[in-house]
This record gives C-alpha cells, structure tokens and sequence, in this order.
C-alpha cells in the first residue's frame, strides 16, 4: 500500500487542526503540518510538525523538497476581513503572493521529476461573490467588495492557471474549538 505525504499549511488554525488530527489517525497517509511558530497541537502523535512562513518562498521550497508532497491542503490564510482592510500589503502577501510560491515550488519539484505530480487543494471563501445572488455554482461571475475577498479571489485564479493539479474549496463559515 503506497502511503501519500499529505502537507497542510495552516496547521494551528481550526480548519488545519482538524485536519491534522483526522488525517494523522489515517495510515495512508504520512501527515505534515506546518504553521508559522509552535506546534498548537503537541500532544497529537501520528504526524511530523515543520514550523513554516508562507510568505517565505526559500523556506517553502526546502520544505517541499524534503517532504515532496503528494497533496497540499492550504489553509493557511489571513482571514479576519477587517484587518484585511487595514493591512492590504500583509493581506495581500498572505492570501495572494504565498500561494504563487506554494505553486512555485510543486511546479519547480514537478519540472525536477516527471513521475511527481502533485494535487494543491485551495481553500477560498464564498466572499468572492457579493451575496446578492444564489444559489451559486463554480461558474458563477465573482464580484468580490472587500479587500479579503480581492485577495482570494486572485489567489484562486493564481491557482486555476498553474500546470499542475488543483482544487479549489469555497469555505462559507468555519467555526470551532481551537487547541491552544
């Protein structure tokens, strides 16, 4: 049985916690989690924790290069819509410019080693559209009105127009209990 390298950005949010547990019980797959700073979730076994700034696209390709991913669940993100406004230039680095160097680096691993064909699974927001209609499928037209919004939305098309294999998933409300 071939055990897949699944690598989760994002890992001391809600959505990439959850993950990392769900997935780290799973012996299919080999578990890495990475988050800028400390592991939140040390008491969790089954999975390899790689402290990782996104925004640093070195620091992602020697990460990638070690692990040589089979899929990367990107969940980290800025999301607080507020500070988005008030922060542009981060928001825009975080949400935007980190998933061109995400792509960057499957694409450089990919041109390296033509048996390697990795899957980048995007999360996005439902803040693409305006919420004056639905119900919405992917073809909708997008008509992003806060800066977050802007941000994924060019995130997303980042991620439609690279080479390699994608998904996008449209979060509407993630909410939880966060490990501390």
């Amino acid at each position: 049985m071939h055990t897949k390298t699944i690598l989760i950005t994002g890992s001391n949010g809600l959505l990439g916690q959850k993950l990392v547990k769900a997935l780290s019980i799973n012996e299919r797959f080999k578990c890495i989690a990475t988050a800028k700073g400390i592991n939140r979730l040390q008491k969790q076994e089954g999975y390899q924790f790689e402290s990782l700034d996104i925004t640093d696209a070195s620091a992602i390709k020697r990460i990638f290069t070690k692990y040589m991913p089979d899929v990367v669940i990107h969940t980290a993100a800025m999301t607080n819509v507020d500070a988005c406004e008030t922060e542009r230039e981060q928001a825009t680095l975080l949400n935007t410019h980190a998933v061109g160097f995400l792509i960057d680096a499957l694409k450089e691993l990919k041109a390296g080693n033509t048996s390697y064909n990795p899957h980048l699974i995007h999360l996005s927001t439902d803040f693409i559209f305006d919420g004056t209609h639905g119900p919405l499928d992917e073809n909708a037209t997008p008509n992003p009105l806060s800066h977050y919004a802007r941000t994924k939305l060019e995130a997303e098309n980042l991620v439609m127009q690279s080479d390699i294999q994608w998904s996008i998933a449209r979060t509407v409300l993630v909410y939880g209990v966060v490990d501390q």
